[in-house]
């Protein structure tokens, strides 16, 4: 292991689970990175000191409950909002009351940087209410996979950190997390930009009209 990799196996052995927590909850507030918390569950399992499951169930938690925090730091972003880009997105954040959860979910549930989702659907005032227990349970899923891929297939993943990971530079890093940060950026002012009244006119008659009939 690198010596990051060993300084991080040290902090873990002496603080349990709740150094997969606080590991976790620490990479997650990194924003438009990919995965960073999923290091501290793949160390935990294959040094074998840690159950699987447990450990998974602490690092979604403490996943989640940082992107809570970054979601909540993209939503104050409303702030600089005029009214007319809020009564635009009024139709927008009707919509996502009802479908949102498909989109944090889906990406909460895989590795790839998912602020990019975040950050537009906190512009459109996605509930938080809704948001971290959905995105826990993506990054659950998540977790689960992986902590379960390193205790059966530690090859695999001893072989993806090392040769996979290790060809990634930190400039590399870097990139890729300003270009993501780029296209959350732009699809925030997108939605900002939009007239949703129109955009979803189709999509509100059609759902009225099923409303009507089935009343009748």
């Amino acid at each position: 292991m690198s010596e990051i990799a060993d300084l991080l196996w040290q902090n873990l052995s002496a603080y349990g689970y709740l150094g997969v927590f606080a590991a976790s909850l620490l990479g997650s507030l990194i924003p438009f990175l990919s995965g960073p918390y999923l290091l501290p569950i793949i160390f935990a399992v294959i040094a074998g000191r840690f159950d699987p499951f447990i450990t998974a169930v602490a690092s979604a938690a403490g996943a989640a409950i940082g992107k809570l925090v970054l979601f909540r730091g993209f939503k104050s972003g409303r702030a600089l909002l005029k009214a007319e880009a809020r009564r635009r997105m009024r139709p927008l954040e009707l919509f996502l009351l009802r479908h949102g959860w498909i989109a944090v979910l889906a990406a909460s549930a895989t590795p790839l940087p998912d602020d990019m989702v975040y950050m537009p659907l906190a512009v459109a005032n996605y509930s938080e209410r809704m948001f971290l227990p959905l995105v826990f349970a993506g990054k659950l899923v998540m977790t689960l996979a992986v902590a379960y891929v390193a205790l059966y297939w530690s090859g695999l993943i001893c072989y993806l950190v090392e040769c996979v990971g290790g060809q990634i530079t930190f400039g590399t890093t870097l990139a890729i997390a300003a270009g993501t940060a780029v296209l959350a950026i732009a699809a925030a002012y997108l939605i900002t930009r939009l007239d949703w009244s129109k955009l979803l006119t189709r999509y509100v008659g059609g759902e009225e009209n099923e409303d009507t009939g089935s009343e009748l």
